[in-house]
């Protein structure tokens, strides 16, 4: 039987999107989950760490640029305004902030005799990086025949060197077609992987109803539309 892993990233307080990016990959097959980071931020809403604590051990998760800059009062006033972090702080409890501090940087794992290495960023930078579907790859030693990412929202399937690099894009707030959550499946068995997309359009309306502070930039990247996208269309 083929490893079927799940893979999920920056659902930024999009909880319903991120719900059903769960209930994609569980029905997909997939037998383990992990979450590459940035449960929190934008939408000023802690329901997607509820999501994550309810599944438990059934997802590993990596701790996200905003986490970090959560968990290090990094916000600025001027972007603030954008990622409302200090607008969540008083929604979450001691619990959910010492499980998001729980959370390493990054894992390196061995799968079916395959190196994995999972990051929120980027090989260099795990945390902080960005890795574009335009990036060049070769300055990039990780070691790995795995390389799963997330952080730019714009998902991708290369190989270099050896290496293949997956970002997983956006289960909660993608920034190529806004109507399109995504994630990825890896078959670790048929060392193949595939992006999937979804329509989150009804439950991105839901959630940000229940959010009028979030800042018009962000409604402004929901509303971008692309003729062509990466990805399987579910």
């Amino acid at each position: 039987m083929h490893s079927l892993i799940g893979l999920l990233s920056d659902a930024h307080g999009n909880s319903l999107a991120f719900d059903r990016a769960v209930d994609l990959l569980l029905a997909q097959g997939a037998q383990r989950l992990y979450f590459l980071g940035d449960a929190v931020g934008y939408v000023p809403s802690a329901a997607v760490l509820d999501s994550l604590a309810r599944l438990g051990d059934r997802v590993q998760c990596i701790r996200g640029n905003h986490e970090t800059m959560l968990l290090e009062g990094q916000s600025d006033a001027a972007r603030e305004r954008v990622y409302q972090l200090e607008a969540l702080r008083p929604r979450l409890t001691p619990a959910q902030l010492a499980m998001i501090a729980s959370w390493p940087a990054s894992r390196s794992e061995v799968i079916d005799g395959q190196k994995v290495l999972l990051v929120h960023g980027s090989p260099e930078d795990p945390t902080y990086g960005y890795v574009y579907p335009d990036t060049d790859l070769a300055g990039f030693n990780p070691g790995a025949d795995w390389v799963l990412m997330g952080n730019t929202h714009h998902p991708f399937i290369r190989e270099q060197a050896g290496t293949r690099y997956v970002n997983i894009g956006s289960c909660g707030m993608p920034r190529d077609d806004g109507r399109y959550g995504s994630v990825a499946l890896l078959d670790t068995k048929a060392r193949s992987a595939r992006i999937l997309r979804f329509d989150i359009t009804a439950e991105t309306r839901q959630v940000l109803e229940q959010f009028p502070m979030v800042h018009p930039s962000v409604l402004d990247v929901y509303e971008r539309r692309r003729p062509v996208f990466l990805g399987d269309i579910l």
